[in-house]
């Protein structure tokens, strides 16, 4: 029994633990509110301008399009300091910083500075530079003369070609990664022998001298700001209706390159680069990363992810461990399945499928081969892809997806054309794309089961009809607009697209044949994959691999 003071001590402790867990979910619940005016120079209020919201501490962007004279408003948005600004035509206002808590902020905003120039389309680092055509018959590059030639020529183009190599450039550190990734992929090939300390050294050296930031005037360049790719137009009809919101990893060269979305709406990425599986959280926006089960190499190289049944997402283990693993995403309850060794030490791949009949598919990039997982048995069966074998190399399949009869639809990137695989006896049957240097990315199936293709370097979308195996190419209206990954909203007939080479996230309607074009909030995101929410198909999630973010655009009724 408590005594008088003991009970009533008790209460005012019962009392305060009540008020501070009330106080912590107060602090989850994202209330706040920006709302204002947007105007031009000359006082005239603009209507489908950008109106960025951007909080440093919870490394969050908010982005909403102003409405009919020039009001924006910004819901839900977590407590704290943010900066806004305005962003419309050749203008934009200086930063404006607000404290946002629980009751609305108002926030007006001229556009009176003059935006830099307009960061051309192109891959990051690389604007305006036209996209690479015909790769599968490109002749191999000149490489400059010196120590390493012979080993980057012989030892290092498992993976990807010579020609990807010379495309790049980093600094010493950035490289001395690339090789210990490549390292790491080689581990336990029945051909590739790992590279001696000397030739680590020599290689290393070459590659600095050669391709680094600073070497040979290949500075790369970078956008002047994070606007530069925001359209120089005011947005118009279903364009205005949606937010922008992303979240920048705590460590940006982490490398999200997948993302998936779970059973509650929630977004989950892979990190090629940083090993660790990372989840934001869509109610509180707030991040969280966890490491996959310990393995015998240290080095984890995550990739391709994708949803699964019974809460479960599935992704890759593609370093030198070799694994497929699967989360419940709800009890954070891992399993593993190992791969058996492959001919170059690894199978990572960035496209995997989950098949009604319960399979896992997986294409594996460098090693020229399809893989299937039936998960009740454990065991894993590998087709190679005609095409590469007939050359003598990877045919690097790419995107994925599985039709409405079961078949799998394989993107060889490569060879410029698709392949269709029989899901029991993985035979092949091979098909050219109908477009000159197509460079085709990743695949997606519409909610009547046809397949449609990311036409990367030539900016266009494509339909494959899976009954007639028909191609029908369309042209989005922005040009060289790096169509990437594209899903079909399981709702309706719509189909979504990202845009890497200009920053946006597009929609298009077959019915009709038009398209809508949604800005992300800032220049070289990088977006490479997308996902639909299942539970709210308006909602779309990207991964950007180098900008180190991850965020999503809702469709929102305007006001």
């Amino acid at each position: 029994m408590f005594s008088h003071v003991s009970r009533k001590a008790f209460v005012v402790m019962a009392a305060a633990v009540l008020l501070f867990c009330a106080q912590s979910a107060r602090a989850q619940i994202n209330d706040g509110s920006v709302q204002g005016v947007v105007k031009s120079a000359s006082g005239e209020p603009l209507s489908g301008a950008f109106v960025k919201l951007k909080n440093a501490d919870r490394h969050l962007t908010f982005m909403v399009i102003s409405q009919a004279q020039g009001r924006y408003t910004a819901n839900n948005l977590p407590a704290g300091e943010y900066t806004v600004q305005g962003i419309g035509g050749d203008h934009q206002s200086v930063l404006s910083p607000v404290d946002v808590g629980s009751r609305p902020v108002t926030v007006d905003l001229s556009l009176t500075q003059q935006r830099e120039p307009q960061y051309l389309p192109g891959w990051p680092g690389r604007p305006g530079v036209a996209p690479a055509r015909q790769r599968a018959v490109l002749a191999p590059p000149t490489l400059p003369e010196g120590d390493g030639k012979q080993i980057l020529a012989t030892k290092c183009t498992t993976c990807h070609d010579a020609n990807r190599i010379v495309r790049s450039q980093g600094d010493r550190a950035r490289w001395a990664r690339v090789i210990e990734d490549m390292q790491n992929y080689s581990e336990g090939s029945s051909f590739s022998e790992a590279l001696t300390g000397q030739e680590i050294g020599v290689l290393l050296d070459y590659l600095v001298a050669n391709y680094s930031d600073s070497g040979a005037g290949r500075e790369t360049p970078k956008p002047a700001d994070s606007n530069t790719r925001l359209p120089r137009y005011l947005l118009q009809g279903d364009a205005t209706k949606y937010i922008a919101v992303e979240y920048e990893l705590p460590d940006i060269h982490s490398e999200p390159h997948e993302v998936a979305v779970d059973s509650d709406g929630n977004g989950w990425v892979t990190q090629r680069s940083g090993g660790r599986l990372g989840r934001l959280d869509i109610k509180t926006l707030i991040y969280t990363e966890m490491d996959p089960p310990p393995a015998a190499a240290k080095k984890l190289r995550l990739n391709g992810i994708i949803t699964g049944t019974d809460n479960k997402l599935w992704f890759l283990d593609g370093g030198p461990n070799r694994r497929w693993l699967t989360i419940d995403t709800r009890t954070r309850e891992f399993n593993s399945f190992t791969l058996p060794p492959t001919k170059s030490g690894n199978a990572s791949g960035n496209s995997m499928r989950v098949h009604p009949n319960g399979t896992i598919w997986l294409n594996s990039i460098g090693n020229n081969e399809v893989i299937r997982l039936d998960p009740a048995t454990k065991e894993f069966t590998f087709f190679e892809v005609p095409s590469g074998v007939k050359a003598g190399r990877s045919a690097s399949p790419y995107g994925m997806a599985i039709d409405g009869a079961g078949y799998i639809w394989v993107v060889e990137n490569a060879m410029n054309q698709m392949a269709r695989v029989h899901p029991v006896t993985g035979e092949f049957e091979e098909f050219p794309i109908p477009v000159d240097g197509p460079v085709a990315r990743k695949a997606g199936m519409d909610s009547e089961g046809n397949i449609w293709v990311g036409l990367h370097a030539a900016g266009k979308l494509m339909k494959i009809d899976y009954k007639t195996l028909k191609m029908t190419v369309y042209d989005p209206p922005t040009e060289n607009s790096g169509v990437y990954s594209v899903q079909g909203d399981p709702t309706s007939k719509l189909v979504w697209f990202s845009q890497q080479h200009v920053d946006m996230i597009a929609r298009f309607d077959p019915t009709t044949e038009t398209f809508t074009e949604y800005p992300l909030a800032n220049a070289e995101e990088d977006h490479r994959r997308i996902d639909i929410d299942a539970n709210n198909p308006n909602r779309i999630w990207w991964s950007g691999n180098l900008s180190g973010r991850v965020g999503y655009i809702e469709l929102i009724d305007g006001n």
